[in-house]
């Protein structure tokens, strides 16, 4: 039976047949290898390769979504509303989003996603940072057309398709003027010192692909490609949940981590998403799949032939 992120053994025990339910694993326990988790389809790795990235529809099911509404309401009355009422900001964050609600760390670690991790990333992912953002009616908060890996040094990003990737989640329908995320297809192949365009260089509507989202929708993106946040021109607040994935060698930022251990699943590649890589291992050699180790047979095959190659 399965509720949420996790499966649960349910039994009946005893002549009077009483119910037990137990937690049994996580959902992400059951893929023992790579080669369970479908890959991603060619035309969305090429995508991904070619314009830096992915528009994913209906990512999350309705029940989910549902759920991932309520928790940021939730969330919101406690730690936006109150600031909201005293001082007006551009946009408002919740750094700790993890910490709110369970659904928050199942997002981050949600089945339907986790092909695209493997495919932009690789078998070494990690969850970096997550968080919560709410922009209000206004000008836009971003920098116009940025690469938000424009100050990262010792990396060739022009050439690192797979460095680093952001994921918004979108849990209610929004309208076209509602600050909607905008791209500039392809400028990800560009180097980290590129001149960025001016505003006024570029049309958005012509220029730029524009990402006008429903609810359960995401989009994952390269970091390093331009895009920008457009003008909230509408009467409505703009709300997204918004996580960073890059590699085990990374460092975490805070609350990139549930703090109620209870709220990370058992699985090998969803703890290690989570920050929770296998003990011994070093950083970057962490992998959610580590190789078996041999046993004697075959150590005793390995030696032996050796010593008929000597």
């Amino acid at each position: 039976m399965y509720f949420g992120a996790y499966l649960y053994k349910v039994e009946l025990i005893g002549p009077k047949k009483t119910l037990r339910i137990s937690e049994r694993e996580s959902c992400a326990a059951m893929y023992s290898s790579p080669e369970a988790i479908a890959p991603i389809r060619k035309s969305e790795q090429i995508q991904f390769e070619n314009q830096g990235f992915i528009y994913l529809r209906q990512l999350m099911d309705p029940a989910l979504t549902k759920r991932v509404l309520e928790g940021y309401e939730r969330a919101c009355k406690a730690h936006i509303d109150p600031v909201r009422t005293k001082q007006h900001r551009p946009h408002y964050d919740i750094a700790k989003i993890l910490d709110e609600d369970i659904v928050f760390s199942e997002l981050a670690t949600l089945p339907k996603l986790l092909p695209y991790l493997l495919a932009t990333l690789g078998e070494d992912v990690q969850l970096i940072q997550a968080g919560a953002r709410l922009f209000p009616p206004g000008k836009t908060f971003t920098a116009p057309w940025h690469s938000d890996m424009a100050n990262t040094l010792g990396i060739d990003l022009a050439h690192s398709n797979k460095f680093h990737v952001k994921v918004h989640f979108y849990f209610e329908d929004m309208a076209p003027d509602q600050g909607c995320l905008a791209f500039l297809p392809g400028t990800h192949r560009l180097p980290r010192e590129m001149e960025r365009p001016h505003p006024k260089e570029i049309n958005a509507a012509e220029d730029s692909v524009i990402i006008v989202p429903k609810a359960g929708d995401a989009v994952l993106f390269n970091t390093h490609c331009l895009h920008m946040c457009l003008d909230n021109t509408s009467q409505k607040d703009r709300r997204t949940l918004i996580y960073s994935y890059s590699h085990f060698w990374v460092k975490q930022f805070p609350g990139a981590r549930p703090s109620n251990p209870a709220w990370i699943p058992a699985g090998s590649l969803e703890r290690q998403i989570l920050g929770l890589g296998t003990d011994g291992v070093e950083i970057f050699d962490q992998r959610p799949w580590q190789a078996p180790q041999p046993t004697a047979l075959d150590r005793a095959k390995e030696h032996f032939a050796r010593k008929l190659l000597s």
